[in-house]
């Protein structure tokens, strides 16, 4: 049987920005989450599915497979009917009996209890599959279904050869009118298009994890690892308050990010001490991060500023010292028309600016689409000469139209050769995967999320199921234990800081005893978290506290799992009627109950949309 090498198979789906293989005819529907054409729709498909189709009298059709071709060559796979399988798919985001798992590069999993193989449910990405052949994964490398081991073999594969670039993109942050994609989305169309960097703002100022929620969350950076691109840190910075400041590095290492980027503009031209201030701040962050077991000791750091730091008075000999590399801002289609027509020219004029201003480190150029002015083949053209670190400002939304999509689905992200004759370019064209290898991770928390009765507490027991799900998590987390306090857990946390019942005060409540026993584990507290956020932690096994209306007043939990079809939690209180405003089975313990999924997301959630629970996630 003929199969592409895996190494064509990448380069000619990344041709095409395709992300799956489907028949002959047909191409991947996101909303069925299968191959289709306008008729039918191409399995494999989950074994809940399959069952429903033999319930509703599907017949031989429900178990028979058809051959198809695939780029020429022949596969067995189901095939229905489109209506059909749109009414027995479910109307999550995955088809019924699957769940997203970021375990599983976010992809659709289907845990199986009939002793068959686990399943991971593609849309796979190209790179993914040229990993599947190059693992002589045969046909089902043309399919949409592997199974979970075979897959978690791919997800820890690296192609020889495959790093020919390391470009990358800009965003700003993902809640920007406009940008319409989730985490998990953008990184599927950026991994699509081949691209292997996305910056992500992680703080302004001093303001971090306050400011830019999901920005600092391993399951965000995961998304994108997952996908085989690299997740960057970058903040703006301004002079003062330097500690401050830098704590977004060591905060970007915790959560996943491979790299750093401070921003530094207007408010440092023309500054000497304050860039030596800030920088050093960032390098004492950047040695606390690898000392913690966050970061790998070669964990990059880097600045961005003016392309023409001369007239601006951008002491970048100063930058020089405490960073591995520098990004100029080389804006061309803000400069104007004769500035875009030769972008060769402004690349050198930049790197040798640079150069004769005191820097040594590489210089890795950053160009603008955000007016949709500059033309692919400018942009091809500038790629060409800025060499394989070169990125893209940035993700269109707000003031980027999305016309930007199209003139970056026209870049050559796949480039692997570029323009050596560039004056000023000494080591700019070296570049390093940071995916390869991550660092020592600290210990593992406890399996078993311990429980705490509030009924039985010593001060007001009807009232203190916050003070009681905080208990839970602390003891969890190795942070208070009841046989050094020499109390029950919900009774020391009650009587030291009270019932502690809204967002911010019970994360307080959390962060002030992580503080005080030195472990940089933090509560990040929301009122706007999502129910896909919730099943995701779930999923994993990570703890988290939930509010809602379990009873008239208001109730809060813990929640320890989710499957598919129910939360698993640990309820202070009892056992939930399954109402939303309803009551409790006190006589009953509350210690790893199971709550349906249906009735459990509506008692959270306020608006219909499932973006505004009040939730706590410890990271």
């Amino acid at each position: 049987m003929k199969y592409l090498s895996g190494l064509l198979l990448l380069s000619a789906l990344a041709s095409f920005n395709a992300l799956a293989l489907c028949p002959d005819g047909s191409i991947f529907d996101n909303n069925l989450s299968f191959c289709a054409n306008t008729s039918d729709v191409y399995g494999p498909f989950t074994k809940t599915m399959t069952d429903r189709c033999v319930s509703a009298g599907g017949g031989s059709a429900c178990t028979t497979p058809r051959t198809v071709s695939v780029n020429g060559t022949n596969i067995s796979v189901l095939r229905w009917s489109r209506g059909f399988t749109a009414n027995l798919r479910g109307t999550g985001s995955c088809p019924d009996g699957a769940v997203r798992s970021a375990q599983y590069g976010g992809h659709c999993f289907e845990q199986r209890s009939d002793g068959a193989p686990n399943n991971v449910y593609g849309n796979f990405t190209a790179d993914e599959v040229a990993k599947c052949q190059y693992l002589q994964g045969g046909t089902a490398c043309l399919t949409t279904r592997w199974s979970a081991q075979f897959y978690t073999s791919v997800k820890n594969t690296t192609l020889p050869g495959s790093w020919v670039n390391k470009f990358g993109a800009w965003l700003w942050y993902i809640d920007e009118a406009g940008v319409n994609r989730t985490h998990t989305q953008l990184a599927n169309e950026l991994a699509a298009m081949g691209v292997k960097r996305i910056f992500i703002k992680i703080a302004d100022d001093a303001a971090a994890c306050s400011l830019f929620v999901d920005a600092c969350s391993t399951t965000t950076t995961n998304i994108y690892k997952n996908k085989g691109i690299e997740p960057w840190a970058w903040s703006y910075n301004y002079p003062g308050n330097n500690a401050a400041q830098a704590d977004a590095l060591y905060q970007a290492a915790r959560y996943g990010y491979v790299g750093f980027v401070s921003d530094v503009e207007v408010e440092f031209n023309n500054k000497t001490t304050e860039l030596h201030s800030l920088f050093q701040a960032f390098r004492s962050a950047r040695t606390r991060a690898i000392n913690d077991g966050y970061a790998r000791s070669d964990f990059p750091l880097g600045a961005t500023t003016w392309s023409n730091p001369a007239d601006q008075g951008m002491r970048v000999d100063i930058i020089d010292q405490y960073v591995d590399f520098h990004m100029p801002q080389t804006y061309l289609e803000v400069w104007g028309s004769s500035y875009m027509a030769d972008p060769k020219r402004w690349i050198e004029a930049g790197n040798c600016e640079y150069r004769a201003l005191g820097a040594n480190k590489p210089i890795w150029h950053i160009v603008s689409t955000e007016y949709d002015i500059i033309s692919p083949a400018q942009l091809n053209t500038f790629l060409n000469a800025a060499g394989p670190n070169a990125s893209i400002w940035r993700v269109p939304g707000g003031s980027v139209p999305q016309a930007v999509w199209q003139d970056w689905n026209n870049v050559n992200w796949q480039r692997s050769s570029f323009d050596n004759d560039v004056d000023c370019s000494a080591g700019n064209n070296s570049f390093k995967n940071y995916l390869t290898s991550s660092p020592t991770p600290p210990p593992p928390a406890p399996q078993a999320v311990p429980y705490w009765d509030q009924k039985l507490n010593a001060v007001n027991p009807y009232g203190t199921c916050s003070i009681t799900s905080l208990a839970m998590i602390t003891d969890y987390f190795g942070l208070t234990d009841p046989a050094v306090l020499g109390q029950r857990t919900p009774d020391y946390l009650n009587n030291r800081f009270g019932v502690l019942q809204d967002v911010p005060s019970l994360a307080w409540g959390f962060n002030t005893i992580a503080q005080e026993k030195g472990s940089p584990l933090r509560d990040i507290g929301v009122t706007n978290g999502t129910i896909s956020q919730l099943r995701a932690l779930a999923s994993a096994g990570k703890p988290t506290i939930v509010h809602g209306w379990f009873t008239a007043p208001g109730h809060i939990l813990v929640v320890t799992g989710y499957d598919g079809s129910h939360y698993t939690v640990n309820d202070p209180y009892g056992v939930w009627n399954l109402q939303k405003w309803g009551s409790y089975d006190t006589s009953k313990s509350g210690k790893g109950v199971r709550y349906p999924k249906a009735a459990f997301e509506y008692a959270i959630n306020d608006n219909g949309s499932g973006n505004d629970l009040w939730l706590h996630r410890f990271e």
